[in-house]
Parts: structure tokens; C-alpha cells; sequence
């Protein structure tokens, strides 16, 4: 049999503005995060079949390109090389495709890219190409972080909550000013009253940018010169940069009344805290410090295979400050309501909580069904 006599079918492909289409409206978004929920405890159940990550231009292999470094005197900050390609596939045991994402970012990358690929099971031929330039990882990783904030963030953030409030004792913190930062800020917006955040990044400029951009849709947002006064202001933490180095670091603080000498460094403060960290997705990648991790209450993570050797908890767990038991995968947590945020009584729920994001294909699976759906729906 020749491959000419094989009848060949040309996938769909839909473009940008196609998929924009299909995403741009807060009933999408509402329902991508009740769906990200929903595949992360099937992940956890053993219900989704994840392939190993691929990761090209970053360590421990050899950049795309020059290891360029850019120096910005204005804004006192340094440009490195932070290029890679990330590919993520795998399925549903009982949906239709499997799925294979490519997502490339980072300088000197002058934009993020990318496509999702849906395969059908039963055929195993390529059916739909989503030409999404990287914006569908963009949301799902976004909802992923209101997915962790749902059930870990303090109550007075939370929408139906008796102790949900809008007033400025309530602060959400950002790390880093790009497009992640916006969209998790975005996604927040569907969960949470809170409309009052503190941003830092490194540069003065993303900065001021992201302050003019954010406000004209309805955050109240100030700049702060530490990234740690993050830490003292703020009930809810997220963390989007390409750090390789950490940032946000655990407190010294003096016992009351004490001497320099009586430090306490168990915990950031003692008040309810949650960090989303969402930046660290491949190896060697840090925003927080080991021994922050160490000190919080509850870990949580996407994947408990690979945090391993990607993501936030993979320094803590190299020098045995944390252990793999100590970890809680976001589906398994998604069904023990008990380790939730109390709503009730929230005043004695005093945990320091983190939940760590490397992506899990699982996210790319149901975004790309939910947008494939609703664009073969429109051709009906």
C-alpha cells in the first residue's frame, strides 16, 4: 500500500482571532476554572495519561542561542537570557483527543508563541491545530491559580464568604509585571472583592506600565521598592517571574519584647497567608526561598512527579528541608475539603499555605477541548 492511496484529510485550523472569539467572555473564564478543577482531580484519581515534559533552550541543555545579557542602566535591571520551549501532551482516558502543546517564551524571545495539536484517540490522526501564540497556556495557567486561591486564600478575600471584604485591609501581592501577572490577576478577579494589590518587579518601567494597565480595569494598585513588604502587607501572593534565584525570603523577626538575639524564623507572620508560585516551571527556576517553604503550613503542588525536578519545591526538596509526604497534590485537595481554608471562623485558620504551578498537560487537554468545542459548535 502506497502512502498516495491513503486518503488524506486536512486538519482544522483556527487562527487567533478564531480562538479569541471563543475565550473573550467572563462566562469562559468562569468555566475553565470549575473545569481546571475538575481535571486536576481526575490527574490525581489516575484518570489523565501525562507524557514526560520536553523543555529545549534551557538548563541543564544548551540555550537556543547566545547567552546574551542586556543592561539596563535606566531601570537598574539586567536582561538575561531566559529563552526555552516547553512541550506538554497527553489524555483524558475517556475524551476524544490527546493533545500535544508547544508554548516558547522568555528573552530574547520578542513574544510568546505557540499551538495545541488535538490527535483523535480512535484514529490517531491530527484533526484541530489552535494557533493560539501561547495565549491558551496563558489562561489556563491563570485559572490554575484560581483554582489554589478557592480553597487556600484567606477568607476576607474570597467571593461568598461571610468574611468577604473590598476594604484596604485586604491586599493581594504580584511579583513580576508581565503577561502571566496580568491574566492571574485577571482570573482572581472572578473569585475574589479584593481589588487592592502591591506590585514589584524589577523593572521601573513594567512597573508603572503594568500599574496604568491594571487600574484601567478596576485595581487599585501601588508599587512597593521591596519585594518583601509583600510579605508584611499582603493576605494573598502570586509569583510570575523567571527567577532563578529567590526572592520572596522567610522573615527574622525578634520575640516580643525580646533581644536581636531571640529570632523567630518559623513562620512569614501570624496571620493567614497564601503564595500562588507560578513562575518556577522548569529546572532550577526559584522565587522563594527553601527555607520560606519549609515554614509554611501546607504545601500543595500540580504534579507530586514533577515537582520533583521542576518547580518551586525542587531546592527545599534537594536539601531535605521538605520531603515528597509533605506535599499535597491540588486534586487530592480539591476532594479533602477539611484542609481547606476555613470560611467560618476564619479568624483561627492562621496557615501560611503554597501552592506551586510547573503546568501538567491535563490544563492544555481541557482549555483546548473547551475552545475546540465551542469553535466547532459555531460551525454547525
Amino acid at each position: 500500500m502506497s502512502f498516495s492511496s491513503q486518503q488524506q484529510t486536512i486538519p482544522r485550523i483556527y487562527t487567533l482571532p478564531e480562538i479569541e472569539s471563543a475565550i473573550s467572555s467572563p462566562q469562559f473564564a468562569i468555566k475553565l476554572i470549575d473545569a481546571i478543577r475538575k481535571g486536576f482531580i481526575a490527574y490525581s484519581r489516575g484518570e489523565f495519561n501525562a507524557c514526560p515534559i520536553q523543555t529545549m533552550g534551557a538548563p541543564p541543555m544548551a540555550p537556543f542561542c547566545d547567552n546574551e545579557v542586556v543592561d539596563d542602566a535606566e531601570n537598574k535591571t539586567t536582561h538575561s537570557y531566559s529563552a526555552q520551549t516547553c512541550v506538554k501532551s497527553g489524555y483524558l482516558t475517556s475524551s476524544s483527543h490527546y493533545v500535544i502543546k508547544v508554548a516558547s517564551g522568555g528573552h530574547p524571545f520578542p513574544a510568546n508563541s505557540g499551538l495545541m495539536q488535538l490527535y483523535s484517540q480512535r484514529t490517531g490522526k491530527l484533526e484541530t491545530i489552535l494557533l493560539d501564540e501561547g495565549l491558551l497556556t496563558e489562561l489556563r495557567t491563570a485559572a490554575v491559580g484560581a483554582v489554589a486561591a478557592q480553597m487556600l486564600a484567606p477568607a476576607d478575600l474570597l467571593l461568598n464568604s461571610s468574611n468577604s471584604t473590598s476594604s484596604s485591609c485586604c491586599w493581594i501581592g504580584m511579583v513580576g509585571t508581565g503577561v502571566q501577572a496580568r491574566f492571574q490577576l485577571r482570573y482572581l478577579g472572578y473569585i475574589t472583592e479584593c481589588r487592592n494589590v502591591m506590585v514589584w518587579g524589577r523593572s521601573t518601567n513594567n512597573v508603572q506600565q503594568f500599574i496604568a494597565d491594571m487600574e484601567k480595569e478596576g485595581w487599585n494598585v501601588d508599587a512597593v521598592d521591596d519585594v518583601q513588604e509583600l510579605l508584611n502587607g499582603c493576605n494573598l501572593i502570586v509569583t510570575t517571574t523567571s527567577s532563578r534565584a529567590p526572592l520572596l525570603k522567610l522573615n527574622s523577626t525578634t520575640a516580643d519584647g525580646g533581644s536581636a538575639d531571640a529570632k523567630i524564623t518559623t513562620k512569614p507572620v501570624r496571620r493567614p497567608l497564601h503564595i500562588n508560585a507560578i513562575g518556577s516551571d522548569s529546572t532550577g527556576k526559584m522565587e522563594l526561598d527553601p527555607d520560606l517553604i519549609a515554614s509554611a503550613d501546607l504545601l500543595v503542588a500540580d504534579s507530586r512527579i514533577q515537582t520533583k525536578e521542576r518547580g518551586e519545591y525542587e531546592e527545599a526538596l534537594a536539601r531535605g528541608l521538605i520531603s515528597l509526604d509533605d506535599i499535597i497534590e491540588l486534586g487530592e485537595l480539591a476532594d479533602q475539603t477539611e484542609l481547606h481554608r476555613k470560611k467560618k471562623n476564619a479568624q483561627d485558620d492562621f496557615r501560611f499555605t503554597i501552592f506551586d504551578s510547573s503546568g501538567v498537560a491535563v490544563q492544555d487537554c481541557v482549555i483546548a477541548a473547551m475552545v475546540n468545542d465551542f469553535l466547532l459548535s459555531k460551525e454547525k
